[in-house]
């Protein structure tokens, strides 16, 4: 079904019902209601919409998809060429409303389309309301067409074809070339500069953090956002190229509108919160895809300060900090001159300009050269800048081009002339100080990433310990089957097993590259959830685990208490980390299994499906024979070790760890931020007080 063919059908097929509303018998008989009996209610109504699902035989939910993907198609059509909406638009309205009313039956559809617009027409005749504010209920599909009106208008070439909008080839590299055009006419440093001025309102002074959030509102409507993300990608990578123009003024607005457009008609921005969506499997994926992108070019990761430290001491513990790298410079010496960049001193919203010499006066205890090879040699991105293979979001390295793709966050300072460096941000450079140490130390030691995530466990143990929350580990062995409890954190009322991956969302998973997003999330929070669900089923069954660590053996008795399971990952996972994207994925997912056309992805694939099944048989054991089952996995969490520290900020005990989680267990913003909600949580308890 396509457009011009559904305006035949709407053209061909009148509403009816009117030669039959004067008479009540007649009108009756003509819905298929019994004229004997009396009318209650919507009736009429009911019993139209009951005839355009009737005209389907299967596939409703199939027809569903296609009334929205025609409308759609509608709305682009009418924006950009002026084609009117009504009344094809009133009438795929309507029978998109009639269907979502019946489930969600995918497959072939079958029916007579003729007798669905009939039942629709007459369905229009007999409605009381008959204007709808379509630019609120359809915000984002109006605001995709919007953009791409903007760009045609500014010469750039749209593809438009059913259910599918973009700029042609040619047209999206003349709009990314003149998008580092207008930056080099500002300069990059400016941009960069403009970028966190213009967010700084969004700064969470106790977090250390932007919130970049989107303008969900839940009876429709919002706006575009900025794409801050890729403006930055974008001038982090102009940043050596000679600034043309001193009027700033005059080509910021431009550079804004051409982008914000641009970024708008990826078609990614979520307008409404996913709690209102409903996925199968295939659905879901297209959804994740659109979020990696989503955060790729509207947000960027970011590390509160506070924790910078924290997290490169904990996760390199096992190493001697005093011991001279091949560089000759130290671990010790390293943390030194990352303690300098990260002073509250340098504890302002945007690019900081920091001199060799600077630091080596704040550091009068390590030699010159020392700094210099910590500044230039690991923490420093090279000379020609980071960036250099970015230019589409979609960027991202491949097996023949390694270099393709952002690699900004992989480093925090970017090199200047005179012995400088840039940071652009302390939270939005704070993960590049990791990153730099690991990079540098990877090539001496091919087990380093191994020893990381052992090293990451103790430091979560230490965290909790520090806060007061009695923690316990270690192996089991229960009727033939043996486990390994990472961490479980015991309260009063609740055991938290705590499950940890190092697994890393890659730069292929954020440009929405689809095997590697479903991978990246298989090898955290699959793998740990389906490692948590057989703790939680055993101890359940049997009431007690006895476990193991270094010859220590602890008794775990649940004792009652309900169970919480928390993936744990290293590093953030921005979206995914959302508590109603993760119900929504691992209830998607209860019946699917995933492959690739591609060889070298098999084998990891097969380790996913290994996964979901065993997730499959929990699920199974734990509820057989239960008629219904609400939210069975709502006792699953998905965070990383930065947002556990930020947890831990006001825990002194397990019962006030307990209340931590609790405050983000019930609540959701739509925002897809674990941070937000946090924020917006301690905000809400400090206007109570």
């Amino acid at each position: 079904m396509d457009i011009k063919e559904f305006r035949q059908i709407v053209d061909q097929t009148p509403a009816h019902i009117g030669a039959h509303q004067r008479d009540k018998a007649r009108l009756q008989i003509y819905v298929g209601l019994d004229p004997q009996t009396s009318i209650q209610g919507n009736a009429i109504s009911d019993a139209l919409y009951h005839r355009i699902r009737n005209a389907f035989t299967k596939g409703h939910g199939e027809a569903r998809r296609i009334c929205r993907s025609l409308e759609t198609d509608l709305i682009r059509e009418h924006v950009i060429f002026g084609v009117p909406l009504n009344p094809y638009f009133e009438v795929l309205s309507h029978l998109h409303d009639a269907l979502g009313a019946r489930g969600a039956e995918n497959g072939e559809v079958a029916g007579d389309w003729s007798a669905a617009v009939q039942a629709a027409q007459d369905h229009i005749e007999i409605s009381i309301y008959r204007t709808l504010d379509h630019r609120r209920i359809y915000a984002r599909e109006f605001a995709v067409a919007d953009a791409a009106k903007f760009l045609k208008l500014k010469g750039y070439g749209i593809q438009m074809r059913q259910d599918f909008i973009a700029l042609d080839e040619f047209a999206e590299g003349s709009l990314i070339a003149d998008l580092g055009n207008l930056i080099t006419q500002v300069g990059g440093f400016n941009v960069v500069r403009r970028i966190f001025s213009e967010i700084t309102p969004t700064y969470d002074a106790g977090l250390q953090r932007y919130h970049l959030v989107p303008h969900i509102q839940m009876m429709g409507g919002g706006t575009p956002q900025r794409p801050w993300g890729y403006l930055l990608q974008l001038a982090v990578k102009h940043l050596n190229d000679r600034q043309k123009n001193h009027v700033f003024e005059k080509y910021w607005p431009r550079l804004l509108d051409l982008a914000t457009n641009y970024a708008t008609l990826a078609d990614v921005q979520p307008y409404y919160t996913p709690a209102l969506m409903n996925f199968d499997a295939a659905g879901l994926l297209k959804f994740f895809q659109e979020q990696a992108l989503y955060d790729s070019i509207f947000r960027f990761p970011q590390l509160r300060a506070l924790d910078i430290l924290r997290l490169c001491r904990g996760a390199l513990s096992f190493l001697d900090f005093g011991k001279r790298m091949s560089g000759g410079w130290t671990l010790q010496e390293a943390f030194d001159v990352i303690a300098y960049l990260i002073d509250p001193a340098r504890d302002v919203r945007g690019p900081v300009i920091v001199a060799e010499y600077e630091v080596s006066r704040g550091l009068p205890h390590i030699a010159k050269d020392v700094i210099a090879t910590v500044l230039r040699d690991v923490l420093a991105h090279p000379i020609k800048g980071p960036n250099q293979g970015f230019s589409r979001p979609v960027d991202a390295p491949s097996a023949t081009d390694k270099s393709k793709g952002m690699d900004f966050f992989q480093k925090p300072l970017i090199r200047r002339p005179g012995g400088r460096y840039l940071i652009v941000d302390r939270s939005t450079c704070g993960w590049g100080y990791l990153e730099a140490l690991l990079t540098s130390l990877r090539p001496n030691d091919k087990q380093l990433d191994d020893k990381v995530g052992v090293a990451i466990e103790n430091l979560l143990k230490d965290e909790l310990a520090s806060h007061g929350v009695p923690t316990v580990s270690g192996d089991y062995d229960l009727n033939g089957k043996h486990g390994e409890c990472d961490v479980v954190a015991e309260t009063p009322q609740t055991l938290i097993f705590m499950e940890l991956k190092k697994k890393p969302l890659t730069r292929r998973a954020r440009a929405g590259s689809d095997a590697d997003l479903l991978l990246d999330l298989s090898g955290s929070l699959l793998a740990a959830q389906a490692q948590a669900g057989w703790h939680e089923l055993r101890i359940t069954k049997a009431g007690a685990l006895d476990l193991t660590c270094n010859g220590v053996r602890h008794h775990l008795s649940l004792n009652n208490r309900g169970i919480e399971k928390i993936a744990i990952g290293m590093q953030d996972f921005g979206s995914f980390q959302d508590r109603i994207m993760l119900h929504r994925f691992m209830e998607a997912n209860l019946n699917a299994n995933f492959s690739s056309p591609n060889p070298d992805y098999a084998e990891r694939f097969k380790t996913i499906n290994d996964a979901l099944q065993e997730i499959r048989d929990q699920y199974t054991e734990t509820h057989h024979g239960k008629a219904e089952i609400r939210q069975p996995f709502f006792n699953c969490w998905f965070i990383s070790i930065p947002q556990l520290f930020v947890m831990l900020d006001e825990v002194t005990d397990g019962d006030t760890f307990r209340k931590a989680l609790w405050n983000c267990r019930h609540m959701t913003t739509g925002a897809s931020d674990l941070y937000f909600e946090m924020s917006n949580t301690r905000r809400l308890k400090a206007a109570a007080k």
